[in-house]
C-alpha cells in the first residue's frame, strides 16, 4: 500500500545537508519518490512510500539523524474539508477530479457553507504557517544570542548552551568515560583530548564525518585520541553486521584497517559477501573471520555499545563526545577545532 507524505523540516544548515538527507531517503527500501523544495527558513519534502516496507516514523528518524531538525507535518486541504464536512453531516463525493463541482451542483443550498469552510481553512493555514515561522526564527535568534562556554578537561559548572544545529556543538551534561586498552583507540593513548565517537558504518553522515576526524588526528598529532563505539541504527539493514565484522577484524588486530575499509566502500553498499571479501583484501585469516561473522560472536558487544550510547543521551549518528561534551551530527572541522584549541589553550 502506497502512502504520500508531505511535511516541512526546520534547521537544515545548508544545501549539502539537504543533499545528504535526499540521498539517504532515496537509498531506503520502500521509499518510491522524494522531492525537496527549499524555502526561506525551512524545506518542504513531498514523498511516496510503501507502507509495508517503511513507516512514517522511520522516515522521520532517518531525517533527524542529521542534527537538530524540527519536522512539521502538512495535512492536505482535501482531508481537512472532508473531516469538517463530516462534522456538519455533509456527504462529499470522492475519487473523481471534479468532486467539488459535482458536489456544488447536487447541493446548491450548502455551497455557502463549503465555500466558507474553504476560506476559513485557508486563513487558518496561513496563520499557522506565519506563527510557526515566527516561533522558529525567534528561537534561533534567542539561542544565537546566548554566550557559549567550551568544554574543559574536568567537569565544570553547567555551561551555557550555544546555538544548536549542525554548525555548533550541542552542550549537555558532561560525560565521564573510562578508556582502557580494550577500547578501539586511534592516536596517542595518553593524549589530553579524547574524542569518543558513537557511529554507524552505514550512516551517510558518519561517512561525511570520517574525513573530518582523520584531519583532526593528523593536525593534532599526539594531542588527540579517537575512541570508536558502535551505534547501529535499526533502519540501516547492514549496519549491525558491519559493526560485527569490524570486531571480527579487531580479533585479528586490524580493527582500524577494517573500519577505514568500511567507510571507504560505503557508497557501494554492504553485504555479507562484501564483508568477507574485504577481510581477504586485508590479508586476514578468512576462515576464522567468516566463522566469527557467521556465528554473531560479537553481536552482544555491539549491542552493549549501543545501550551505553543511549544511556548517555545519544539519539542518532554521528555523536562525538569531546572530553565528555556531546557534539551531535557531522559538524564541520572548524567547530571541532574551536573547541580543541580552547581546551589546549586553557591547559
Amino acid at each position: 500500500m502506497y502512502s504520500k507524505l508531505n511535511f516541512k523540516i526546520y534547521g537544515a544548515a545548508n544545501s549539502g545537508d539537504l543533499d545528504l538527507i535526499e540521498d539517504n531517503l532515496k537509498s531506503q527500501e520502500g521509499i518510491r519518490a522524494v522531492k525537496l523544495f527549499p524555502a526561506k527558513g525551512h524545506t518542504e519534502i513531498k514523498m511516496e512510500i510503501d507502507a509495508a516496507k517503511i513507516t512514517k516514523d522511520q522516515v522521520f528518524d532517518i531525517i533527524k539523524i542529521s542534527g537538530d531538525l524540527r519536522i512539521v507535518e502538512q495535512e492536505g486541504i482535501k482531508s481537512k474539508i472532508n473531516a469538517e464536512a463530516q462534522k456538519m453531516d455533509i456527504s462529499l463525493p470522492t475519487g473523481s477530479p471534479g468532486w467539488f463541482e459535482n458536489f456544488l451542483s447536487k447541493n446548491p443550498s450548502k455551497a455557502f457553507f463549503v465555500l466558507g469552510l474553504l476560506v476559513s481553512i485557508f486563513i487558518m493555514s496561513l496563520i499557522a504557517n506565519i506563527l510557526f515561522g515566527f516561533i522558529w526564527f525567534k528561537s534561533r535568534e534567542v539561542q544565537a544570542s546566548g554566550p557559549g562556554n567550551l568544554v574543559q578537561n574536568n567537569p565544570a559548572p553547567a555551561p551555557q548552551a550555544p546555538s544548536p544545529g549542525p554548525e555548533a556543538p550541542a552542550v549537555g551534561q558532561i560525560q565521564d568515560f573510562s578508556i582502557t586498552k580494550n577500547d578501539h583507540v586511534r592516536g596517542n593513548f595518553d593524549a589530553p583530548i579524547t574524542l569518543v565517537e558513537y557511529s554507524d558504518f552505514e550512516c551517510p553522515y558518519c561517512g561525511k564525518h570520517f574525513p573530518t576526524l582523520n584531519k583532526i588526528l593528523n593536525d593534532y598529532k599526539g594531542q588527540v585520541r579517537l575512541v570508536y563505539k558502535h551505534f547501529p541504527l535499526s533502519f540501516h539493514q547492514n549496519s549491525e553486521k558491519a559493526a560485527e565484522a569490524s570486531e571480527c577484524a579487531s580479533e585479528q588486530g586490524k580493527f582500524w584497517e577494517y573500519h577505514d575499509k568500511l567507510f571507504e566502500n560505503q557508497s557501494g553498499g554492504y553485504s555479507i559477501a562484501n564483508f568477507k571479501q574485504w577481510a581477504n583484501d586485508l590479508n586476514l585469516d578468512t576462515s576464522k573471520f567468516n566463522d566469527c561473522l557467521d556465528s554473531g560472536k560479537f553481536a552482544s558487544k555491539v549491542q552493549a555499545d549501543l545501550a551505553d550510547g543511549q544511556n548517555r543521551g545519544v539519539g542518532g549518528t554521528p555523536a562525538t563526545f569531546v572530553n565528555g561534551q556531546l557534539v551531535s551530527g557531522a559538524v564541520p572541522y572548524e567547530s571541532f577545532k574551536n573547541v580543541i584549541d580552547q581546551i589546549l589553550n586553557n591547559n
